[in-house]
């Protein structure tokens, strides 16, 4: 098994009052290849637009 591990973040969101914050996103999930895995990657980075900077890695998952 392997585990996509994956952020996004964008420099600013909206929140309460006038102040502005950085986001930050981190999701995780599991294939039964490695090429599954980066397959997967490959393609969340095809729908990025460049509005997050996207970061990822697959590691092997431990059984």
């Amino acid at each position: 098994m392997w585990i996509l591990i994956f952020w996004l973040s964008s420099p600013f969101n909206v929140s309460s009052g006038d102040a502005r914050q950085p986001t930050l996103a981190v999701h995780s999930q599991e294939f039964r290849t490695e090429k599954a895995c980066r397959d997967a990657f490959s393609a969340l980075k095809k729908e990025n637009v460049g509005e997050f900077a996207l970061r990822g890695v697959c590691v092997p998952g431990g059984e």
